[in-house]
């Protein structure tokens, strides 16, 4: 069985290097044990970084995939090794016989054009699909396609391969996610995708990233539901952390929405949501929204039910909520239509 000889450090900077190319994120030896630890795979975590290890290659692949699918990769989760995919393939098109011929001929024709590909291009399979077409009609054709989706996870997944969703100008340090007060633009976005992608993939990390982060993220949200923001400054904001209006808003009109965003564990009480209200009524807004990495306590409901507040909760489930629809989406287009 084929094995690979490497120290503890080397196999440590090359996860961490597979992660920097693959996912734009740079991460600690650190970062990358504890999420080995997340996925329980610690038996493959070498305790000794100037000691010497021998892995079986399929190790080294379940430590690239296990730190793929820690630090966001949409794909990573569910990959599975070249016998497993033939066989679930097949299972999904039991009435198709032919069904090996088309991954045999595919798979040579895909292996023949990636050969003549220049570096970095795209291959586009257009004329081995219409092939297919011909040959063996609308099941054939529904039967590549699948191959095909399952072809572009692994080239995205697999450390053996310098395929990526993205070019990344630079790797966006994992640590800066809970500890700096810098987001990305003053216009937008207000929050990096990959840390997007990170926290979908470690949704109870979202009560330990930065204050100043957090807001970010719902400034982002507010964006992408196509609402003109604008950030407060962080610090002595008088309590408002974001205002949105609508798009077509004029610029001297009152806000469409005041938010404030709580990142923390304790539940939001009666006192935030009634200053929330008030600074609602002087500015003349809308709505107001308080989104809380935890959630309301009942007081709060309650005085906004008695008193109809035009205020809304966003809690820790909603947030959850809007990272599974901000979040990069699965397999892509490596291999272009």
């Amino acid at each position: 069985m084929a094995g690979v000889w490497i120290t503890g450090s080397e196999l440590v900077g090359w996860l961490s290097e597979l992660v920097g190319r693959k996912l734009g994120l740079g991460v600690t030896e650190v970062d990358l044990e504890q999420a080995i630890q997340r996925l329980d795979l610690t038996e493959l975590w070498p305790d000794d970084l100037s000691a010497m290890y021998r892995y079986r290659s399929e190790a080294i692949e379940e430590l690239a995939r296990a730190a793929l699918e820690s630090f966001g990769d949409p794909d990573a989760g569910r990959i599975r090794r070249s016998p497993l995919v033939t066989l679930n393939l097949l299972r999904e098109f039991p009435q198709f016989p032919e069904a090996l011929a088309v991954m045999d001929f595919v798979l040579t024709e895909i292996g023949s054009l990636a050969d003549a590909a220049k570096p970095d291009s795209v291959i586009k399979p257009t004329s081995i699909v219409s092939r297919v077409g011909e040959q063996w009609g609308a099941d054939g054709l529904r039967f590549a396609k699948r191959l095909l989706e399952e072809v572009n996870v692994h080239l995205y997944v697999s450390p053996w391969t310098s395929v990526a969703r993205s070019e990344f100008e630079n790797r966006a340090a994992l640590r800066s996610l809970f500890e700096s007060e810098c987001l990305p633009a003053e216009l937008g976005p207000f929050f990096d995708q990959r840390f997007i992608d990170f926290l979908h993939a470690n949704p109870d990390a979202i009560t330990t990233v930065h204050w100043r982060q957090f807001e970010g993220l719902v400034g982002e949200w507010l964006r992408r539901a196509g609402l003109r923001v604008q950030m407060g400054p962080g610090r002595n904001d008088d309590g408002i952390d974001v205002r949105a209006w609508d798009a077509a808003a004029s610029v001297d009109t009152p806000a469409l929405l005041l938010v404030q965003c709580k990142r923390e564990k304790a539940k939001i009480g009666k006192v935030i949501v009634k200053a929330l209200a008030a600074d609602v009524e002087f500015e003349g807004a809308t709505a107001g929204l308080v989104v809380t990495t935890s959630s309301w306590s009942p007081g709060a409901r309650e005085v906004v039910a008695s008193r109809n507040y035009p205020i809304a909760e966003a809690n820790k489930g909603t947030v959850a909520s809007w990272l599974e629809r901000m979040r990069t989406p699965g397999a892509g287009a490596w291999l272009a239509e």
